[in-house]
């Protein structure tokens, strides 16, 4: 039997936002934090700190608010624009997953099991 694969993701001169960041998003705002929410994808803060500072580049907005250290510790949150980008790219990506997996069956007529 065949699966099917595939990558989606925006581009603008290079990757925007895809599944990778969209879950690195999602662990944030779950977690409260950029470093935890890497951690929790075996991802290096250093890594997840560009990654977020490039996409928030391409895009022209920010992603996320922080708060640095202290006595209470730091914490991450989701600016309005990104949790915007979230819905979106969420009801995006979905669509995009039925509408493939439609036109995989329909080309290799795969019965659903």
């Amino acid at each position: 039997m065949y699966n099917l694969k595939y990558k989606i993701w925006i581009d603008k001169g290079g990757k925007v936002f895809g599944l990778g960041p969209y879950q690195l998003l999602l662990r944030v705002k779950e977690k409260g934090s950029l470093s935890e929410a890497a951690k929790s994808m075996n991802m290096s803060y250093n890594k997840a700190h560009t990654l977020i500072k490039d996409i928030e580049t391409r895009l022209g907005f920010s992603l996320i608010k922080s708060k640095t250290g202290g006595a209470g510790g730091g914490f991450s949150t989701l600016t309005e624009e990104a949790e915007d980008l979230l819905l979106v790219y969420e009801k995006f990506y979905k669509e995009c997953e039925e509408a493939l997996n439609d036109i995989f069956h329909k080309y290799f007529n795969i019965n659903e099991v």
